[in-house]
């Protein structure tokens, strides 16, 4: 273990090398590769990406804490709004203490933070996504909350919070974030259409895929050719494809003990053909899919183009927010399985919302990652957010919010989440996995590659990547 951990970090030192290079010591952002989160998690970034104007720490009896995250606090979507209701409440509450948050762009925050952390310069609060935060432990960019503020919790108030959640990414012991805007991969869909067409949530996926060929046809009210199941196969802000919960329910795991990847097999080319069976085989998917972003795909789910799509649970109100019809008609429902019993394993995102190591407001910082859990905020995430609660205590308080036929899709999220969850493992580095299996089916529709050679490939790429 401890020589892995060796070898992971000089793959990040060298990973942030090459970012502090590229954004030529300054302190914009850089690209970097996939982060596995949501896809239209960027539209809800602020307008305008800011650089690190704040200074933390002390200055006139006041603390300043700078906070990155993707989220606006003077933005109008429900995330955004109760974000800066909760800094607004905080700051009234500790008149010492300043919020200063700094938006990112989601899909460069954490490499960036990364960077800022070898320079010594990084934010006081870091939403760190939940695909690096192996990396973030062996880097020692974050401070152990028993070292802030969890040290005088009582054992009742950690059972609040103490789930899978709370305990991803503990070593000997500590807890180093809290995960926030918890996701979880599944299927979107058009409920006013199955209602239409008398259909029912497929149990199996070979129901899906009848389902689907039901629900492709041209839209007799619109004139759009809709098609049953949209999929994005661009490398662009990347969501995991049914191939992932195929390969899953398989085998349980995408890659070896030692880190590897783990599709280059007969398993990964039944999952990755039954995806492109869907465009060649099957008709639901329009070959266009091969260069789609995911952006793309919630904006033509939007626009009627598609009557089922996989994407973060998390979007669901943004997404109401977008479509002409009834904001009502997009539910949620879980992968099916190959048997029809139970679930395919998905996967599990968030971000994980820590205390910069060499902060040197720790105490300040850490006051105000607690106070984003608070009951009072933990309720305005859920109601206003439209976010999964981190509380028990939460969810048995608002036990009418959830009756609410609207907000249906939070339970069926909680339920894939504890019965069918898969958490990415962050003993070894897994960086642009994602972005791998999609480059996959590229290779296999744009480039005639076979599907076993295609796999081979980017099992490779992965590999060598990695450090595997």
């Amino acid at each position: 273990m401890q020589k892995r951990s060796k070898r992971w970090i000089a793959i990040i030192l060298t990973g942030i090398l090459s970012l502090n290079l590229l954004a030529g010591c300054s302190a914009k952002p850089v690209p970097s590769q996939d982060t596995g989160v949501s896809n239209k998690e960027s539209k809800e970034d602020a307008s305008s990406q800011t650089d690190s104007t704040a200074e933390s720490g002390q200055t006139d009896g006041e603390q300043v804490v700078r906070m990155w995250t993707f989220l606006d606090p003077a933005a109008a979507d429900g995330r955004g709004k109760a974000l800066g209701e909760i800094i607004q409440n905080f700051e009234t509450e500790n008149p010492n203490i300043k919020i200063v948050v700094e938006p990112q762009d989601w899909e460069q925050m954490t490499p960036k933070f990364f960077a800022a952390h070898a320079a010594g310069n990084a934010p006081d609060i870091i939403w760190c996504i939940m695909d690096e935060m192996g990396a973030a432990l062996d880097l020692g960019a974050l401070e152990p909350l028993e070292n802030l503020f969890l040290k005088d919790w009582s054992e009742e108030e950690i059972a609040d919070i103490d789930d899978s959640f709370f305990n991803f990414g503990t070593r000997d012991g500590l807890h180093y974030q809290i995960t926030h805007s918890r996701n979880y991969m599944a299927f979107y869909y058009r409920a006013d259409l199955f209602e239409e067409k008398g259909l029912s949530i497929p149990q199996t996926w070979d129901e899906f895929v009848e389902v689907c060929q039901a629900l492709t046809e041209v839209d007799p009210q619109t004139g759009i050719q809709r098609y049953g199941f949209g999929q994005a196969f661009n490398v662009d802000k990347v969501d995991p494809q049914i191939m992932t919960a195929r390969l899953l329910e398989k085998q349980g795991n995408l890659f070896t003990e030692e880190g590897k990847a783990n599709w280059a097999n007969e398993t990964g080319e039944e999952a990755l053909k039954f995806q492109l069976d869907c465009i060649t085989e099957y008709g639901i998917t329009p070959e266009a899919a091969v260069n789609l972003t995911g952006e793309e795909l919630f904006t033509e789910f939007a626009a009627g183009k598609y009557a089922i799509i996989s994407g973060g649970a998390v979007r669901v109100p943004t997404v109401r927010a977008d479509v002409p019809f009834d904001p009502g008609a997009v539910q949620l429902m879980l992968y099916p399985s190959t048997d029809g019993n139970g679930h395919a394993p998905s996967t599990i995102n968030g971000w994980c919302v820590g205390v910069w190591s060499g902060s040197q407001v720790k105490d300040a910082a850490g006051k105000f990652v607690e106070a984003l859990m608070s009951p009072e905020a933990d309720e305005l995430w859920v109601t206003e957010g439209g976010q999964l609660a981190i509380r028990k205590s939460t969810m048995e308080k608002l036990g009418d919010f959830y009756q609410n036929p609207d907000n249906k899709y939070l339970t069926i999220v909680a339920d894939g989440i504890t019965n069918a969850g898969w958490p990415q493992p962050t003993d070894y580095p897994i960086s642009s996995w994602k972005n791998d299996l999609n480059r996959a089916a590229q290779m296999v529709m744009v480039d005639g590659k076979s599907v076993s050679e295609a796999l081979s490939t980017v099992a490779g790429d992965f590999d060598t990547r990695n450090g595997g």
